[in-house]
């Protein structure tokens, strides 16, 4: 499993209510949620369900996706840098690893 490996100190439980979070924002079923790396970058899984932009109204994923996060783990989204964030690298944020 990537994320296991990428993440060694993180329990299975961790990880799984993580993407169980990202999931949840997108309205995928949470059976799909080890379907995801931590290399999956979440404006491409946007990018993938809505292809053309301004075509249509989306189902607003990723603003729910931000409260999502927001509430169980208390990470301040609209404070991080503006960019494109992998699963991995908003995992990293919601579970920093002891030094």
């Amino acid at each position: 499993m990537h994320w296991r490996r990428r993440f060694p100190l993180a329990s299975k439980h961790d990880i799984r209510v993580f993407l169980d979070v990202f999931v949840d924002g997108f309205a995928f079923p949470r059976k799909r949620r080890l379907c995801f790396s931590p290399d999956d970058k979440v404006i491409d899984v946007y990018r993938t369900l809505y292809p053309t932009p301004g075509w249509g109204a989306d189902s607003l994923e990723m603003e729910t996706l931000v409260t999502l996060l927001e509430k169980r783990y208390g990470l301040d989204v609209a404070g991080l840098p503006q960019r494109e964030y992998t699963l991995g690298e908003l995992f990293a944020l919601t579970h920093p690893e002891p030094i």
